[in-house]
Formats: C-alpha cells, structure tokens, sequence
C-alpha cells in the first residue's frame, strides 16, 4: 500500500520538475523549491503517520485513498503551481495537510500519551495552513512569502515535540529507511526521464547524442551508488532529534535536488548540439548535482555505526562535502562549456564517492557478515 501511495507522487515531482525544465530563472527555481517542499512535507507527514499508527484494518486502506486523493490534486495543480494555477496548488496542500492532521487528531483520541504531541500539532500547524489560505487573496512574491513562511512553521512545530515524543515508543529503524529509500528512487526517475525527454527533443540520434545520453544516464546512476552504498543500507542513530535530522531536514536537500537535476539533465541534452551550454543551464545542473552529493554526506553523518563498519566517520561524509562543493562551483562558476567537458568532470567527481566506497569495501571482508541492507 505504501509504495502505491509513493507512486502518486511520481506525478506531482514530475509535473514540478517539467516546469523547472521550461524556466530555467532564478525565479523559476524559487518557484520549483517551493512547490516541491509543500510535495515532500505532505510525504513525509503521511510516512510518519503511518510509522506511527500503522493498522491492518479496512480504515487504512481508506485512510490511503483519501490521501491518493489529496496528493492526486496536489499533482494537478503542480505544473505552474505558483503561477496561474497558485490558488488550486494552495488548496490541495492545505487539503492534503489537513486531512493527515485529522488522522493524527484521530491516533491522539485513541492513544492518551499521544494527546501532549497532538495539542502541539494543532497549535502549530493551523496557523501555517491559515497563511496559505490566506495567500490565495494575495498578490506574488507576498503570496510566495506567505508560502515560505507557513512551511517554516510547519517543519519547527515537530521539532518543539521532540521532547515529548521521548517518552513515546520509539520509530522501527529498518523500515523507515525503507521508506526513505523508496522516495528516492522515484526522484531518481526523474532523471532518466529528463535525460530520454531531452534526447526525444532531436530528430535524429547519431553518434554525439548517443555518447551526451550517455553521460547523462550515468548521472542519476552515479546518484544511486552512492546513496544505497553509503546510506540506505544503514539505520541512523535512534534519539529523536538525530532521527528528525536524519529523516526530514537533511532528506529534504537530498531529493529536490535529485528532482531539479532531471530538469537540468533535460536541457543539457536537449541542447548537446550547440557550441556551449547557457550558463543558467549549467548552474541548475550543478548546483542541484551539488546539494544531492552533499547532503548524503549531512545524512551519513546521522547513521549508526556497527563494529565493522567500513566507512570512515569523518574522511566518508567530508569527501561527500568536498565533491558536492566542487560540483556546484563548477555549475556557478565555470564559462559556457561544451556538454561533454561540463558532464565528464561531474561524473569524476562523483565516482571518486564510488571509488572510495568500494575500496573500503573490499579491503575489509570481514564486515560482509555484519552488515544488513535495507529492503
């Protein structure tokens, strides 16, 4: 049922990161990361939910379509959400949200300890729906701070539970990595898609655009690598300040940045037959290239560590840090670069990730044993 529900989600970061593809501007990126945290806090709102108050009853399964529903909406409204199609985005997310705080109103009446969390909830999130309602008569970029704001709001509120929520049962630590690994390989997709969508653009494939799609495959693969080597098979720490780190800020980076990647990767091929690359076209590649590799780096700082585990705590998640820095630096500022000399050094820098982890790898068997992969 889960992975279902992720599925609905294909279409909402799809229809975003499509319309990122078509305005490459600093606004249209403004625009793109605002409407694609809205996406991912509703995700992460209803993976917790169900983490929480799971149940094999025929109300979940209820519960599920009514937020397939909400999501659907969300996607409808996604392309230009923060455009013409502002006031519909604004309803749906506020729809989403709302109905998912129902259902933890719902787990609170039913569970006494959960009451305390609950109380904190309304007390925070109410007042950030209401901004976005009251966006819908507000003119942009007020609208657009409006937005900001009450997603602002939304992320403090479980951060000021935390407390509370020690004295409740703790999180599974296998499953929700699970999750996490699932959301990411739909953004994943994205990237494929971008790479085919910009090759679709040329009427003929020859040998230069085979080699540029190429490249560009590689990139979201390349992404794959490092993530399910270095994080997804491993569980973070179990205090609920790392876990909300772990899961709902250093993530967040993580996948949109996954997302803006297969705009960037859209257009890089799609305009592989022109001298050298605009410049705003590089900056989105690399900059959201760039944020992905770091912020893997952030969340291996978050995981549990086994005996053998074969990673360096700091020389592992540093290298990350580096290579991401570099690759955005490259995006921002390198001049105008022929597609080739643009995607090589990118792919260099993330396979020196790939390299370390299968050195590390390898030069230790004995953890072979020891270590579970997650899925």
């Amino acid at each position: 049922m889960e992975l279902f529900y992720d599925l609905v989600f294909v279409v909402a970061v799809a229809q975003i990161s499509h319309h990122l593809a078509e305005h490459v501007t600093w606004q249209g990126a403004g625009e793109f990361v605002l409407l694609f945290v809205a996406v991912w806090w509703v995700w992460i709102t209803g993976t917790v939910y169900n983490e929480r108050f799971e149940s094999r009853g025929l109300e979940a399964r209820m519960f599920a379509f009514l937020q397939i529903v909400g999501v659907a909406a969300l996607a409808f409204f996604a392309h230009d959400g923060a455009g013409h199609n502002a006031t519909g985005f604004a309803l749906s997310y506020v729809g989403a949200s709302l109905l998912i705080l129902c259902f933890w109103f719902r787990g609170a009446v039913h569970n006494p300890p959960f009451r305390p969390v609950m109380r904190g909830y309304l007390l925070g999130f109410l007042p950030s729906h209401a901004l976005w309602i009251a966006s819908i008569w507000v003119d942009a970029p007020w609208k657009h701070l409006l937005w900001a704001v009450g997603l602002f709001g939304t992320f403090l509120t479980p951060l000021l539970t935390l407390n509370i929520q020690a004295r409740l049962p703790r999180w599974s630590t296998s499953k929700m990595p699970e999750r996490f690994g699932l959301f990411v390989i739909i953004v994943l997709g994205e990237g494929i898609v971008g790479s085919i969508n910009g090759l679709a653009v040329h009427e003929h494939l020859d040998g230069h655009l085979a080699v540029v799609s190429l490249l560009a495959i590689a990139v979201p693969f390349c992404l794959w690598w490092i993530y399910f080597d270095f994080v997804a098979r491993r569980v973070p720490r179990p205090d609920r300040f790392n876990v909300y780190f772990w899961g709902t800020i250093f993530h967040m980076p993580l996948v949109l940045g996954i997302a803006a990647s297969g705009a960037g990767l859209l257009n890089v091929v799609a305009r592989s037959s022109i001298a050298a690359l605009p410049t705003e076209v590089q900056a989105l590649l690399g900059t959201a290239l760039g944020c992905s590799v770091a912020s893997i780096g952030l969340i291996e700082t978050r995981l549990a560590r086994t005996p053998h585990e074969p990673t360096h705590p700091v020389t592992s998640p540093l290298l990350k840090l580096g290579t991401g820095g570099a690759i955005a630096a490259l995006g921002l500022l390198a001049p105008p670069m022929h597609t080739y000399w643009f995607l090589l050094p990118i792919l260099g820098l993330m396979a020196i990730n790939m390299v370390y982890g299968t050195w590390v790898w390898f030069r230790n068997p004995e953890h072979h044993s020891e270590t579970q992969y997650v899925g």
